[in-house]
């Protein structure tokens, strides 16, 4: 096959270039913003200049698509740590023990790590980056079935009509493709939304000197008596992000006194007494989450082919839990399998590509978007579809979170970093495990 066009140069179009690299000789990645090599927040990802986490399972698939990523990161100071032995964290109204654990993950900024992403994407002799340039249609062919073409912008005003074999949406929350679905006659796309209205405020700073045994401290809070939680984290440069989050418009202010104040009224005072002498190194910026919402596309009985959404268009996440990468890396590693046994030039073998990927999407989001809503319905002002058995659900993981045993706290780590999933918690054999009777 000739070509692809993947809509969006983020992470879930990166990772998605390096899926379909082996099918195509030539992907054209486009993007609005310039790619700045100097760590500079571009205009398109904003949350960027707010604390990312990239979970194990996210990590491992990330490295699925790229083996020389973590090398590349560890050069550039990503930190690395042991999330059961370096990682302070209060949740459920308790801080979590401490532990040698099988969770090695690294700390950065998601600028630097989008940066090396990219980088290892540039490596390869079939992408091509074309930036001022966005996507505002697409063309279908002569029979109404298939996408053909993308209707670009570009910085200077003028369009032009760029035709390819495949399509990738790699464009967020905010992207057209469901509008133009439904403008199209292929239906309208259903939408869950869960309404929060988080809101959260970050910077960097540089901590005195001092002993730690943490690279990170986590303060999250348990509805519906806790509003305000924090994440302060050690990433490249020898510098830390802070980012303090409120629920239902309990939100952070942008002010040093203010951004403080909130620090020093958080669940635990661990975190405000870590940074209340720091040296500030940015500007605070704000950012603001009405919602989380996830789109089923797969449920359509009609959808075009020559195309898929990747990343945030299908899903995106209460940013509090730290998932929104890395389930935009496991779902580019599912496309990477599925893609090596896809004839891109066959009808069949199109429908067999698209089926099988909203039924990995359906699989993948499964655990984030469940323990998100565990905790974001534990406030009664949260609006949205509230799972059935999710009060069950979320008595059993206090239980979990309250076990002493570290093979019972180890498994819940991993479905939190999604190398397991959510199901798990509930398999008989460690059902019996969370009500065995504590040994003296």
């Amino acid at each position: 096959m000739k070509t692809v066009i993947i809509a969006g140069g983020s992470i879930a179009g990166l990772a998605s270039a390096k899926a379909l690299s082996g099918k195509f000789e030539k992907i054209l990645i486009l993007e609005p913003d310039a790619f700045d090599q100097h760590g500079e927040v571009r205009k398109g990802t904003p949350q960027a200049n707010h604390v990312h986490g990239l979970l194990k399972g996210g990590s491992d698939a990330l490295t699925h698509l790229f083996p020389n990523l973590p090398k590349r990161l560890k050069e550039r100071g990503a930190v690395s740590c042991d999330f059961c032995q370096d990682v302070r964290w209060y949740i459920n109204k308790k801080w979590m023990p401490r532990f040698c654990g099988p969770l090695p993950i690294s700390f950065q900024t998601r600028s630097l790590l989008e940066r090396c992403i990219r980088d290892e994407v540039r490596q390869l002799s079939n992408v091509e980056f074309i930036t001022g340039c966005r996507v505002k249609d697409y063309r279908l062919d002569a029979e109404g079935k298939r996408i053909v073409a993308a209707v670009v912008e570009r910085d200077n005003g003028t369009t032009e009509t760029l035709n390819a074999e495949f399509f990738i949406d790699a464009t967020g929350r905010g992207s057209l493709f469901p509008n133009w679905l439904s403008r199209n006659g292929f239906g309208a796309v259903k939408v869950d939304k869960v309404k929060v209205d988080l809101g959260y405020a970050s910077c960097l700073m540089e901590l005195p000197a001092g002993e730690r045994d943490w690279q990170s401290i986590l303060i999250y809070p348990k509805g519906p008596e806790e509003v305000r939680g924090a994440t302060l984290v050690n990433v490249e440069d020898d510098r830390w992000m802070l980012t303090l989050a409120g629920y239902h418009n309990d939100h952070p202010p942008a002010d040093i006194d203010g951004y403080m104040t909130f620090a020093k009224t958080l669940p635990q005072p661990d975190i405000y007494e870590a940074v209340k002498d720091a040296r500030i190194l940015t500007p605070i910026k704000i950012h603001k989450f009405p919602y989380g919402q996830r789109r089923y596309y797969g449920d359509l009985p009609r959808f075009p082919k020559g195309i898929l959404p990747v990343g945030d268009t299908n899903a995106s996440l209460n940013p509090l839990f730290g998932q929104g990468m890395s389930v935009a890396a496991l779902s580019a590693k599912s496309l990477s399998h599925l893609a090596e046994s896809t004839n891109f030039a066959d009808t069949k073998s199109l429908k067999a590509l698209k089926m099988g990927y909203f039924q990995s999407l359906r699989h993948i989001f499964a655990t984030p978007w469940g323990l998100a809503l565990g905790q974001d319905f534990r406030y009664p002002m949260t609006i949205g579809p509230k799972p059935f058995g999710l009060s069950v659900k979320n008595a059993l993981k206090e239980i979990i979170m309250g076990a002493s045993s570290t093979e019972i706290i180890e498994r819940f780590y991993q479905v939190v970093h999604l190398v397991e999933e959510e199901k798990s918690f509930y398999h008989p054999k460690w059902i019996s495990k969370y009500f065995r009777p504590r040994t003296k």
